[in-house]
């Protein structure tokens, strides 16, 4: 393709090197699930058209919420939330697997901080705030007033048609270095997603900090998924493909809980990785919950008036004055506003260091300066990042960050400038023992180890719909 382009032009004056004959249409597809209700514990399947050029960057997950219980509960921060595993298949081969995706999605993405205007269309980005819009009658001269309220007043009602969606995946779905599948090619693909309880994703509201939600629950309906489709009316790029192994490089997770330990004892917890490219681990850890609790957030210990209960827009605007939380026991709240599983609980961290195969990657074990730093690089927001792109807005300072949204990353990967490609660490063949070990400073309570672990690996589609992964 690059014949006619002399060595010594720059990649920007590559214009025009190749195009596709013929026209193009496209269209998006829905597929409806193979059951369109969902409450905790089920498990719904989507079913990708066979014969379907698909471009999974315009994938997305659609369904209502009604939520149920004696007191009041909101969804917690994005809908991602309510899945607790995604599951991927293709001609009954599982390409991925991810376990407690829900928790892992969070981690992610309040280490990203999308922008809340592109996730008004249910993805859930900011939960601390109802809209509503009047109803326009035929006879209306003007529009209408729009209704806002913040959703943790006492006065909130459990919401029975939340629209809701999902269009940011984790994962050989949102990763993949080729997004336009070709499913002939692939088989059935099949996406299976299992939801999980009502702790995970359901907090109070402000009613008082004696309200229980033992029998709050939740119903998901009208599941459906939504997909652009491409087609050409020439055949160059069907047989440009033809029978060859294709080959789609994504990401993969593996999340393992640990037994409960207490921050006194501190965190010390090791796990065997066979991988052809490491790219970094990370260590967290959460409460266990069993009940839906009290959303954490500024605002949600109290009776639920209007003068306590802020939104994120408000915290946003004097962290100072909303610092904890009002009401009993308030010792936790801030700007977290997310329910008390999703809390990544690392306060009072001292030093952490990890280590593979007994031999420590840094020089000494990192103090919470030095470790966020670290986590920086791992993400690629070094200091030279001069971009917006960040951490979530409500975390406002390195206390905030290690007292909700704290995480230890450690990236693995290596550079070959000679190459000039990316790749992570290697243990191909035998696996590598990575452990990770924290202090903190005290803390009689239990918190369970999470160690995340993400890998490269290479998706194999070859003639006659043998799929591998390596």
């Amino acid at each position: 393709m690059y014949e006619q382009i002399p060595a010594t032009l720059p990649q920007e004056f590559f214009y025009n090197l190749s195009k596709l004959q013929g026209s193009m249409s496209k269209n998006i597809l829905k597929v409806t699930a193979d059951r369109t209700t969902a409450t905790p514990g089920n498990i719904t399947q989507f079913r990708l058209p066979i014969g379907s050029l698909i471009d999974l960057r315009s994938l997305s997950v659609w369904w209502k919420t009604k939520l149920t219980g004696t007191n009041p509960t909101i969804p917690g921060r994005y809908s991602s939330s309510f899945i607790k595993r995604i599951s991927i298949s293709a001609n009954n081969v599982v390409i991925q697997q991810i376990e407690d995706y829900n928790l892992l999605y969070n981690l992610m993405a309040d280490h990203t901080n999308k922008s809340h205007t592109k996730g008004l269309a249910g993805e859930f980005l900011d939960n601390t705030v109802i809209y509503n819009d009047s109803t326009l009658a035929s006879s209306d001269t003007t529009a209408q007033a729009l209704t806002a309220a913040n959703a943790m007043l006492a006065s909130t009602a459990n919401q029975t048609e939340i629209p809701m969606h999902v269009n940011n995946f984790l994962g050989v779905l949102g990763s993949t270095s080729t997004p336009i599948w070709p499913t002939d090619r692939f088989g059935e693909i099949i996406i299976s997603i299992q939801w999980d309880q009502p702790y995970a994703m359901l907090g109070g509201t402000a009613e008082a900090s004696a309200a229980t939600y033992t029998n709050n629950t939740y119903e998901l309906s009208d599941l459906y998924l939504s997909v652009e489709a491409l087609s050409f009316s020439d055949d160059s790029y069907y047989t440009s493909i033809g029978n060859k192994d294709l080959m789609y490089g994504f990401n993969d997770y593996i999340v393992t809980r640990f037994a409960e330990c207490t921050k006194t004892q501190g965190i010390n917890v090791t796990t065997y990785l066979n991988a052809n490219s490491l790219d970094w681990v990370a260590c967290t850890a959460v409460v266990n919950q069993t009940a839906p609790k009290t959303m954490v957030g500024y605002g949600g210990n109290g009776d639920g008036a209007s003068a306590n209960v802020i939104n994120l827009y408000k915290y946003l605007s004097d962290p100072v004055t909303y610092v904890n939380n009002n009401g009993t026991s308030p010792e936790t709240g801030d700007g977290f506003f997310n329910t008390a599983y999703m809390v990544r609980d690392l306060q009072g961290l001292t030093s952490c260091q990890f280590s593979i195969n007994n031999k420590s990657l840094n020089y000494a074990p990192l103090n919470k300066y030095e470790l966020f730093q670290n986590n920086l690089c791992a993400l690629g927001y070094e200091g030279v990042d001069a971009s917006k792109n960040g951490l979530i807005d409500t975390c406002v300072s390195i206390f905030h960050y290690f007292k909700y949204y704290g995480a230890c990353f450690q990236s693995l990967e290596l550079v070959d400038k000679d190459a000039y490609y990316l790749s992570g660490l290697s243990s191909a063949g035998s696996s590598c023992a990575v452990n990770c070990s924290i202090k903190f400073a005290g803390g009689a309570y239990n918190i369970v180890p999470v160690l995340v672990a993400k890998m490269s690996k290479v998706l194999h589609v070859k003639s006659g719909r043998m799929i591998s992964v390596e």
